[in-house]
């Protein structure tokens, strides 16, 4: 009962620090940022047009222009404001998918993508930050998006001038939130695979938290590059576009990859295929991209597709698991499983939620896919990845407990109750394994003299402290002996292997020593033994149990020479 009330309590304890967290980190967005006050917003006054067309529409966060495949144009003119109070002026805005070119008075002075697109690779999401002079203050400012693949983007970004200092933080202040999420994630991520070679080897090759730390570090990845957070932090579009691909279309196969692991028979071979298709997918595009046939953002929604068809085997799977532990007596890891499946019914309802809102955002708004955002996503990959190691902390609980459990009735099964030696039920199995081995070994059979004559006048209880402290003389003598186990009432029998059986005669004059000891400080009864061994090659091609018959009948040869001996000592009295 305590250990249920404290599985409980811990699962309690690990749900109220997610919600502690989850409501830290909402206080933390809502941080008042007054310094971003001295940045111009520059939404309005705009004119906008698309391959020539133009919009009634001025500001061009609120401007539908629809979806912008490639090739298509889409222009924007204003007139430049006062910039002579700034220091290192700059023009911030984000871009996805677009060749960009940026003119004052028709001077090209910044250009992106085209190189990249005249190559046939991908032109990757930007931050741009151009960088103005004071003197272009009241002077035209035109900037030109083109698309450059199919279904380019939607939606125009907000457009901002200021201190280029001032840009860079606005835009770690404003992606606070993600940023915090997306390190946090990917520091754990890194952590639990640092820590998992460990459970690997020593813990069955467990790889639950192998694929903790990749859905973790793929997931923090994804969200940082979603909004383009690792190009405005080390100012690379090409790696942030890398890292988002290449997280979103893995973190399905990490996900079927935790699965594989939890389970057994047909429904990890079920997952085990499922993994392996999706890693053969990635590495066939990535030959496709690399071959220049076919880009690498082209497959986007054929494995949206895929992973949600996965993702309904799965949670259906899992479901019918749980279903069938409840109504069986099994209900190993219950818990565990049901933690996992409602961390993952979350994260996939979060992830649908936001997959409409982004293709709504992308056809029907004027927002458009620029100005989407996948806050639920984060708050659902959060909880999702805190599940995934409440579970499995959970399961470690569990199974640690559950071994220590079999391994006490073990213990029970194959220990003797009085002196905590092996019984002969562990010797004979010790017997057997030495018959299959073949290797080299000594076998000695003692025998506890006068247990019966100490029984009859002194007592049981006598007599069991008689057993209890020759055990302990045996463990003492033969400390690095193989086995050492009792047989029943008087016999007892020791094991040795390899080296340590070559030297038998030293070891029982060890052992008379030792008794020799005891019995100067022993008052009511004196220890004897009788004893006898032999070694394995002294029965050639011969069970190990065959090598004991022969050292027991050394021992009884050697019993009958005591009871003689004490026959004639009554005779001469």
């Amino acid at each position: 009962m305590k250990y249920k009330y404290d599985r409980k309590l811990f699962v309690a304890a690990a749900f109220a620090l997610l919600f502690a967290m989850l409501i830290l980190m909402g206080s933390f967005s809502n941080i008042e940022t007054p310094f971003i006050n001295s940045i111009i917003d520059l939404n309005d006054n705009w004119q906008i047009s698309l391959n020539g067309n133009v919009f009634d529409s001025h500001n061009p966060s609120k401007t539908n222009i629809g979806v912008i495949n490639e090739g298509d144009v889409v222009e924007l003119t204003t007139i430049l404001p006062s910039i002579t109070d700034y220091a290192d002026p700059c023009l911030s805005f984000y871009a996805i998918h677009s060749l960009i070119e940026v003119s004052i008075d028709d001077e090209v002075i910044y250009s992106f993508g085209h190189e990249a697109y005249e190559d046939g690779r991908t032109v990757p999401k930007t931050h741009s930050a151009i960088p103005l002079k004071r003197e272009y203050s009241g002077k035209t400012l035109k900037i030109s998006l083109t698309g450059a693949k199919a279904s380019a983007f939607s939606g125009l970004s907000s457009f901002y001038i200021g201190e280029r200092k001032d840009t860079f933080v606005g835009g770690i202040i404003v992606n606070r939130l993600s940023i915090l999420s997306g390190l946090f994630l990917i520091s754990l991520g890194f952590l639990l695979i640092i820590l998992s070679p460990y459970l690997l080897f020593y813990h069955n090759n467990d790889t639950r938290l192998v694929f903790s730390g990749f859905i973790s570090l793929l997931l923090g990845f994804y969200i940082m590059s979603y909004y383009g957070l690792i190009d405005l932090l080390i100012g690379n579009p090409t790696i942030n576009t890398i890292c988002e691909y290449v997280s979103l279309y893995n973190i399905p196969t990490c996900i079927l990859g935790y699965l594989m692991s939890v389970f057994s028979g047909k429904k990890k071979q079920l997952f085990r295929c499922m993994f392996i298709t999706n890693l053969t997918l990635f590495f066939i595009i990535i030959i496709l991209h690399i071959s220049q046939a076919v880009r690498f953002t082209d497959f986007t929604m054929p494995l949206h597709t895929l992973a949600a068809i996965e993702s309904f085997i799965a949670m259906y799977l899992i479901a019918k698991n749980l279903i069938n532990k409840k109504a069986s007596s099994d209900k190993k890891f219950l818990l565990s499983d049901s933690i996992f499946l409602l961390g993952l019914s979350i994260f996939m309802i979060a992830s649908l939620v936001d997959i409409v809102n982004y293709n709504y955002n992308k056809y029907f708004s004027a927002a458009g896919e620029t100005n989407s955002n996948i806050t639920i996503t984060t708050i659902g990959a959060l909880i999702f990845v805190s599940c995934l190691l409440i579970s499995y902390l959970y399961y470690n609980i569990y199974s640690s407990n559950f071994e220590t459990m079999q391994s006490h009735i073990v213990n029970l099964a194959y220990t003797d109750a009085l002196t905590g030696l092996a019984n002969r039920a562990r010797c004979e199995q010790v017997m057997a394994i030495l018959s299959a081995d073949r290797g080299t070994y000594t076998i000695v059979s003692l025998d506890l003299n006068k247990l019966k004559q100490i029984n009859d006048t002194l007592g049981h209880h006598e007599g069991d402290r008689l057993i209890v402290g020759f055990a302990t003389i045996l463990s003492e003598c033969f400390w690095d002996a193989n086995l050492i186990g009792r047989m029943g009432g008087d016999e007892f029998i020791v094991v040795m292997t390899d080296e340590h059986a070559l030297n038998c005669t030293k070891r029982i004059h060890e052992l008379y020593n030792i008794i020799a000891e005891w019995n100067s400080k022993e008052q009511s009864f004196q220890y004897s033994t009788s004893y006898g061994y032999a070694y394995s090659y002294e029965v050639p091609n011969g069970l190990a149990s065959e090598v004991y018959m022969l050292a027991d009948s050394r021992m009884y040869e050697m019993k009958k020479e005591h009871r003689n001996d004490n026959r004639k000592e009554v005779e001469n009295a």
